[in-house]
């Protein structure tokens, strides 16, 4: 996916949900079950690293894993 100059490089859970497609309750799991997921705790808050995602969802997808 490239990237827009107004697009964030971090998105909050419930916005990547959204982003890339995937179940905001689902991703919340995901990220706390798997340590490989690119996601920063800023203060209280989980941000996904939307470069990384992408990189991430690639791979796993190329692997044949399920989320």
């Amino acid at each position: 996916m490239r990237k827009k100059r107004n697009d964030k490089y971090l998105l909050s859970i419930p916005e990547a949900a959204k982003h890339f497609g995937i179940g905001r309750d689902r991703l919340y799991a995901i990220c706390s079950t798997d340590n490989t997921v690119p996601a920063i705790k800023i203060g209280q808050y989980t941000k996904i690293n939307v470069p990384l995602m992408e990189e991430w969802i690639d791979k796993a997808t190329e692997e044949g894993r399920a989320l």
